[in-house]
């Protein structure tokens, strides 16, 4: 009996999908600041898999979590990321753990993880604690005074304190005044990031236009920022040699390996690094916080069911006191996975097949790209009741196939071998944020409409909210 010949492989070009223009396909029609929601809108229209043309090249958009999964499993080396993703990194000055690919990734990632792992993250615990209760006090005063808050931008401040803290030993504090010249000039890298990486072509090596003239200001400006963290790691390496074999953080780790013999690092993956940790610290973490209290703002019950749990938690304290304690808060977590499932900060990501592979049986060659869409497999009927509506609740519940199911296809941090290496420290932060917030204050939006805007993470616009101290 002869063998039943494998199925062949099906073709993109076969898959429905929006019409385009002749060499461009759909790159004209994106725009960046909402490519999350054309992407989405023609997942509904096309249904998934579908297909998009780039500029000679395929692009399969998917939304099942086992297709997804599979091409993050298969990352560095069957997939990459997008290569524009590297280029203008590169260009930027701001290349590191993010955008490197092979064995420039796997030299730097082992660094990244060990400055980022639970164990550094229980010493940092202290400065975690201290920036904490400076954002209580800032709030305090808010409350007191009934001022109105860009929630996003009062987070941004949290997150790049700490982020500075652990991944640099500096203390910034720019929740309490101090110079925030990092975080104003970050806030605008990061929508040029994603302009650049979404162009059709590369304009701005051709003609610059305003906004790269003001990204060449602020990169220089961020750039003077990094170089002092890393003049003032290298004086206490000086002070203390023993660090280089124990280094307290990221910077340290990353200096010590630049100047250790026959290394293969540079001063550019140093640079680059810290720039990588400032970016994705910032940003990521403070928009799911961001969103985190858009649904308190909507669904108060949560709030309450929130304050109840910190007060057997926290008891009298205004905040988490012990490292511990983070893990005492179940409902603190689940709240937090259900705002990740409904505006996850990553909503897009994009896979480059390195050679000719298949994915979901359908025939890539290399230099095609992979469109995962991140959203929609947490939406899923079959998998969630009422899966657009914010309810904590289900996390909680008594583990059955589905609810397996639906935690297996959210995927906020990633996975495969390059899942995000600042999970333990984005968790911790929501966390330590979202229990002090509950157990302080009420939160009260402002009337307006609160939208979606993509720059390589994704963030609310137009909210505004106050506090009200609770008695």
């Amino acid at each position: 009996m002869s063998a039943t010949p494998p199925t062949p492989a099906r073709s993109i070009a076969a898959l429905p999908g929006p019409g385009g223009v002749p060499y461009f396909g759909n790159v004209l029609q994106f725009r960046p600041a909402r490519m999350h929601l054309q992407l989405e809108d023609w997942a509904r229209r096309y249904g998934t898999p579908y297909r998009l043309r780039l500029i000679g090249r395929d692009m399969l958009v998917v939304a099942d979590s086992t297709l997804i999964g599979e091409a993050l499993r298969a990352r560095p080396w069957t997939f990459r990321r997008a290569r524009p993703v590297q280029s203008v990194f590169r260009e930027m000055g701001i290349a590191g753990v993010f955008s490197a690919e092979g064995e420039t990734w796997e030299r730097q990632r082992r660094l990244v993880m060990r400055a980022f792992d639970p164990a550094h993250l229980k010493r940092y615990f202290p400065s975690l604690v201290t920036v904490t209760q400076r954002l209580h006090r800032r709030w305090q005063k808010a409350a007191a005074t009934g001022a109105v808050l860009d929630i996003q931008a009062e987070l941004m401040r949290y997150t790049v304190d700490v982020t500075a803290g652990l991944a640099f030993g500096a203390d910034i504090n720019t929740i309490e005044g101090g110079e925030d010249v990092i975080q104003r000039h970050l806030e605008r890298i990061f929508p040029m990031v994603n302009r650049r990486t979404t162009a059709p072509f590369a304009y701005w090596r051709h003609v610059k236009l305003p906004a790269d003239r003001a990204l060449e200001r602020d990169l220089a400006a961020a750039r003077r920022a990094v170089e002092a963290f890393i003049a003032q790691a290298r004086a206490r390496l000086a002070a203390n040699p023993a660090l280089r074999d124990n280094p307290g953080n990221l910077i340290e780790a990353l200096l010590a390996a630049r100047d250790a013999p026959g290394s293969e690092f540079s001063d550019a993956d140093v640079s680059g690094n810290v720039f990588t940790a400032l970016l994705a610290g910032e940003d990521t973490t403070a928009n799911t916080l961001a969103w985190l209290c858009y649904y308190l703002c909507e669904v108060p019950a949560t709030l309450d069911s929130l304050h109840a749990e910190t007060a057997v938690v926290l008891g009298t304290a205004p905040q988490v006191q012990a490292f511990e304690q983070l893990n005492a808060l179940p409902y603190t977590e689940a709240a937090t996975r259900e705002a990740m499932r409904l505006r996850p900060v990553a909503p897009v990501l994009s896979f480059e097949a390195l050679e000719d592979t298949q994915l979901g049986g359908f025939a890539l060659a290399a230099g095609d790209i992979v469109g995962a869409l991140m959203r929609l497999p947490g939406m899923d009927a079959g998998l969630l009741d009422a899966p657009e509506t914010f309810r904590p609740e289900r996390w909680l519940s008594a583990e059955d196939a589905r609810l397996a199911a639906a935690k297996k296809a959210l995927m906020p941090f990633g996975g495969g071998p390059r899942f995000c290496p600042g999970r333990y420290l984005a968790l911790a932060e929501i966390k330590m944020v979202a229990s002090m917030l509950a157990r302080n204050f009420r939160i009260v939006r402002e009337p307006g409409v609160v939208g979606e805007r993509y720059q390589l993470s994704m963030m609310p616009t137009g909210l505004r909210v106050r506090l009200e101290a609770r008695a």
